[in-house]
Order: structure tokens, then sequence, then C-alpha cells
């Protein structure tokens, strides 16, 4: 599900850094000069994979489509890094962005900590960990058919929708199995975010998700969950196409435009 090479644009300057000197990131400087958003945005991969380049087209389509500066992180990757390895360092780059935000961004531009599929579960977590009080003050959390829930607790739909569409079953639970520690009951509760619950005080979310994606139970009930301890919280779903289809299918699929459309307005409302 690796996403298709992009044809550079000349409208937006690509700039790589390493932030806080270790964490290697790519920042996507939209067009216009002042930036709608700071997105602090994590890729998808289960945990386990991905590049900047893998992910060089969703990064670019959010800057473009949004507005936003996004500093795509390049986080450590399991099973050689596990859980809090690629947490920390999307924690750091958070941190990073918030400490630099005003020679990034406007001050009136939200700071929101982004990502899709793995990279949302991450992206959920570390906003879970700043509502805590350790992290930055974040404006909103931007997940994109997000992985969060590492046990079984899914709608019988779950299971046969994952025998038609990617991610599978055996796939996603492998996925978590290389980015745990085996001794998952030590974990902390924003590991996995659904099982965290004290949500006072959280970013308002946005959570997008696909028909055909077996993961889209979870994220909607994640989004439920939300809502239901008074966070702001609003879910879209998008006909017709599966995970991963924001990086995925071409600039020009309808999903693609109403997805970046419906951030764009979210952000605009923050």
């Amino acid at each position: 599900m690796t996403g298709p090479a992009a044809p550079p644009d000349p409208d937006l300057r690509v700039e790589p850094r390493r932030l806080g000197g270790t964490v290697p990131a790519r920042l996507y400087h939209p067009p216009g000069g002042e930036a709608a958003a700071l997105l602090v945005f994590a890729h998808g991969g289960g945990f386990s994979w991905g590049t900047l380049d893998d992910y060089d087209p969703i990064c670019r389509r959010l800057a473009l489509g949004t507005g936003s500066l996004v500093v795509s992180v390049d986080y450590r990757l399991a099973p050689g890094h596990r859980f809090p390895a690629g947490f920390d360092d999307l924690a750091l780059a958070s941190r990073w962005a918030a400490e630099n935000r005003t020679r990034l961004v406007p001050d009136s531009a939200p700071l929101v900590v982004a990502g899709d599929s793995a990279g949302a579960c991450l992206a959920a977590g570390v906003a879970q960990k700043a509502a805590g009080g350790d992290g930055p003050a974040f404006d909103g959390q931007l997940l994109i058919y997000p992985m969060l829930e590492y046990s079984d607790r899914t709608p019988p739909e779950f299971h046969a929708l994952a025998e038609r569409f990617p991610p599978s079953h055996a796939a996603i639970r492998g996925a978590w199995d290389a980015y745990l520690d085996p001794a998952g009951s030590t974990l902390p509760d924003f590991a996995v975010p659904p099982r965290t619950a004290e949500l006072a005080g959280l970013c308002p979310a946005l959570v997008l998700v696909a028909e055909n994606d077996p993961l889209r139970f979870e994220a909607l009930l994640y989004a439920d969950k939300l809502r239901r301890a008074g966070i702001a919280a609003a879910d879209r779903s998008y006909d017709g196409v599966a995970h991963g289809f924001l990086n995925d299918l071409p600039s020009g699929h309808p999903a693609v435009g109403a997805a970046l459309a419906e951030i764009a307005a979210w952000i605009a409302s923050l």
C-alpha cells in the first residue's frame, strides 16, 4: 500500500531537518508564505515500515490541500524499536514544533498532531499524554483511518471486512505484536489510546475513515468515546475507498479531494 511517487511541485518547498538533533524529519512549506496550521505528522506502516518517501504523497496533499506546514516525522520503527521509541520520537517532534511555532507559522495557526493508520495511533497517544500535562498544548488531533485497538473488541463486521480488504486481521495483530512489549499489561494507557479512561482536557479531534477499511469500526468507536467524554470529535466516512486512500489514490480522485476539503474546513474551525 505504498503511495505513488509524486512529481515535484514548484510551489511547495520541502526541507529536510533533524529535530532536536536526533529525529529525522521533512518539512513541507505550503505556497503563499503563511501557513494555515502546523501539522506534526506520523506516517502509517503498521509501526514497522514506511519512510518519508513512501508517505511523501499524503504530506504534499496535506500541505497543498489545507495550506498547512507539515512536519513529517521519520520515527524509529518496530520490531527493532518497540514502544515507546517511535512514540517518543513523535513526542519530541511535537515539542520541537511547539517551541519553534512562532517562527514557523503565524500566531493564529493551530498546532495539530496528526497521523494515518499506525501513525494516527501514535498521534492519539501523544495527544493524550499532552493533555495530562506532559507535552505541548495541541489545538487539534487529526486521525486518518487510525489503527487504535490491540485487542479484539471490535464488532463482527470487522472480521467480514478484513477477509475482503486490507489490512487483514493477521496483519493487524502482527503489527501490534511487533510494536508492543510482550508484557502488554504494564503499558501506559496511551500506548493503546481507547484504553484511556480519563480524557478530560483532550484537544478536539477529526477522525477520517474509509468504507472498505476493517479499522473503521475501532476508529468510529474511539470518536464516539471522545464525544461521550465531552471532547469535540467529528468523524467522516468516505464511500467506495479502502485503507490508505489519501496516500495511494490519484490526486484527482473525489474521495481525496473531499477529505482534504474536510480537513481544511476543520483546521479553519480550530
